[in-house]
């Protein structure tokens, strides 16, 4: 059985409590608590403060989105794609839906979203560490195959895109971790299929056919 250290029960702990009821809803005492900790300075001890434990969170959550996301990537253009929206979608996706062992398999993509929406510009300045290199590799495929429609159309296409995609996944993760009655349709890829299948019309609109 692996051993874990008592700095990341303390980032497991919160990540799950972040992502349920935001950063600001969650205090130090129940991080610690939910951490199975006894001594109340023991996130200072590691973390320094709140805010400095949800940057790390952050970051952390970008990185695993950005390694598979990469991955995916290079493996597609090396084959000499992406060859459709759909397969670019496909990758910007499934990159943020964790193997099911990871312990932020259920709480990533909503630990981004109450952050997000609490507090915007922290979120952006802490992931734009990590250079979004992925991120952007994908977005530019999309461009690619948008090329048809007009600047301002892709442009707001893609924006509701990802607001779309990623409240979708947030619920997803939601359902599962809460065995809500919508789990069920959250099992297996169907559902993520679909999901892509859908950002994929309402990116194109049939106009770039």
């Amino acid at each position: 059985m692996v051993k874990i250290s008592t700095r990341n029960k303390i980032k497991i702990a919160a990540q799950s409590l972040f992502a349920e009821r935001g950063m600001s809803g969650v205090s130090v005492r129940e991080i610690v608590a939910a951490a199975g900790q006894k001594n109340m300075a023991s996130l200072h001890y590691y973390f320094r403060t709140k805010e400095e434990l949800a940057r790390e969170l952050l970051l952390d959550a970008a990185a695993v989105i950005e390694e598979r996301r990469i991955r995916l990537l290079d493996a597609a253009e090396t084959a000499g794609g992406p060859t459709s929206l759909l397969q670019v979608l496909e990758i910007f996706i499934k990159s943020a839906v964790l193997p099911e062992d990871d312990p932020r398999a259920l709480s990533n993509v909503r630990l981004y979203l109450h952050a997000f929406q609490h507090d915007a510009e922290f979120v952006q300045s802490t992931v734009s560490e990590t250079g979004d290199v992925g991120y952007f590799r994908c977005l530019g495929h999309i461009k690619t195959f948008l090329a048809p429609l007009p600047a301002d159309v892709m442009k707001r296409r893609m924006y509701l895109m990802q607001h779309y995609v990623f409240n979708l996944l947030g619920a997803r993760e939601r359902a599962i971790s809460t065995g809500s009655v919508e789990a069920p349709f959250w099992q297996g890829e169907a559902m993520l299929n679909e999901l892509i299948t859908g950002a994929e019309r309402f990116l194109s609109g049939g106009d770039c056919e």
